[in-house]
């Protein structure tokens, strides 16, 4: 989470959804990155054939092997996600070799549940992957920001994951990094799996094989206990259980296993082998007895009492999904229709909605009649975002979310032109209409000089 001089806090999916760069000065205080530092690269430096076709507006992360660039195609008009392998890498033929087999295998994996690739651009000294760029961030932002999902809400995410392994298994590809990190969203919200980085495709599929290609590679703390140990076997059901471990992380905010850093492959496979996790219902009692043993079979050690496949676990998903749909149409039964109370708000708020724009201030107004009215803040919202969707509007989350980086912003009473371009750019990728635009800027500004105004009195 970013702060800024005020101790007011945004989050990291918001930063992403925003699409500003922000970094920690000092203190707490949170300051917008210059164009320099925006572009640098961290002193990577990009050919300048590649500048005229992609004006380069921002990084977006770096790693051991290379940066990624939030760039705009000149000729097309898209935004795009440049990833540049470091200049010194290419040298390096089995990494180089890796870098374009990553493009080839997730360009030919054509699947709404894995990130497009675009294309390969190849320079002297420069190679680089230009795929989708996708705003709204990843499933680790989500997890750090304690956004709780529910158990439909997580099935649905793993399903979208379990649907892009499928594709890549039917390929031979077996992706080895499968960790929230690397589950991006697009803007209807599925799950696309990105970074083929450490992929392993058999050499006879036309995959690279070089020296140490079985060596353990991936993150610990989603590594199947093969992975571990190096097998030169290694086959779906090691991305099976990097899966299993990610449904587990999402529904208890907590690893699989505690690895501690430095932790040797060895010492790591001895802990997962002489320790087992804590079960997911003491962690979480609202989850399933039904899908806790569907996670348990992801994880088991043993790999042959795994899953076998993909399909297989989503097999078993569908059915506790139409489960949960018949308990859901059963409530929904039971409490058939709104209370006259929940009926005169909802009236009430398609009434305020009728422009497609409800003010900050009649959303307070909202509030204090569903209190009056006694009904619950939940249902009040879960009625607001109905008649959104049904209205194809930007759901309360996003408002909200939108609203705080406009009150981080405003922290001094007050939105330079710098950040008011932000918040225009962000606000219309978001959906969000100019009008209530302002409004939210206004209101930002109005209750600050409020806050302001009780603190000298």
């Amino acid at each position: 989470m970013a702060t800024n001089k005020k101790g007011k806090k945004i989050s990291n999916r918001l930063l992403s959804l925003l699409g500003i760069e922000f970094e920690q000065a000092k203190g707490n205080e949170t300051t917008l990155m210059s164009d320099a530092q925006i572009t640098s690269g961290q002193g990577l430096v990009l050919p300048e054939t590649l500048l005229k076709r992609y004006n380069i507006q921002r990084m977006l992360g770096f790693g051991g092997y290379g940066s990624v660039f939030l760039a705009r195609d000149i000729i097309i008009g898209r935004l795009v996600a440049l990833k540049v392998l470091n200049t010194d890498l290419k040298a390096h033929q089995v990494i180089y070799e890796h870098f374009i087999q990553e493009a080839r295998i997730a360009g030919q994996l054509d699947h709404e549940n894995i990130v497009i690739i675009y294309n390969v651009e190849e320079h002297p000294n420069c190679a680089c992957i230009v795929m989708e760029y996708l705003a709204e961030g990843n499933l680790a932002m989500r997890i750090a920001d304690k956004e709780e999902f529910s158990e439909k809400d997580a099935i649905g995410i793993i399903y979208g994951i379990l649907e892009g392994l499928a594709a890549a298994h039917k390929m031979k590809v077996i992706h080895r990094d499968i960790k929230p990190e690397n589950i991006l969203f697009d803007p209807k919200g599925r799950p696309k799996i990105s970074d083929f980085g450490i992929a392993h495709l058999p050499k006879d599929e036309g995959g690279v094989v070089g020296p140490g290609e079985y060596n353990p590679v991936g993150t610990p703390s989603y590594m199947a206990p093969e992975q571990l140990q190096g097998s030169e076997d290694i086959d779906n059901r090691a991305d099976l259980y990097s899966t299993g471990a990610i449904l587990y992380e999402m529904l208890t905010h907590c690893r699989l296993h505690k690895v501690p850093k430095g932790m040797s492959f060895n010492d790591i496979l001895k802990l997962i082998k002489e320790t087992k996790y804590t079960p997911v219902r003491e962690l979480n009692p609202s989850v399933s007895e039904e899908l806790e043993e569907i996670l348990d079979k992801m994880l088991v050690f043993d790999r042959d009492a795994r899953y076998s496949s993909p399909n297989e676990v989503m097999a078993h998903l569908d059915g506790l999904l139409e489960k949960l749909d018949q308990e859901t149409k059963q409530d929904q039964y039971q409490g058939q229709l709104f209370t006259s109370s929940e009926a005169l708000l909802e009236d009430v708020m398609r009434l305020l909605l009728v422009d497609g724009v409800m003010s900050p201030a009649e959303r307070r107004e909202v509030n204090k009649r569903a209190e009056r009215l006694k009904v619950s803040p939940e249902k009040a919202r879960a009625m607001e975002n109905k008649i959104r969707s049904e209205m194809s509007l930007p759901t309360l989350e996003v408002l909200e979310e939108y609203q705080a980086a406009v009150t981080v912003m405003a922290g001094d009473g007050q939105l330079s032109d710098q950040e008011k371009e932000y918040l225009k750019k962000a606000s219309d990728r978001l959906g969000i209409q100019d009008m209530e635009r302002q409004m939210i800027e206004n209101d930002a500004i109005e209750q600050f000089k409020k806050g302001k105004g009780n603190e000298d009195s």
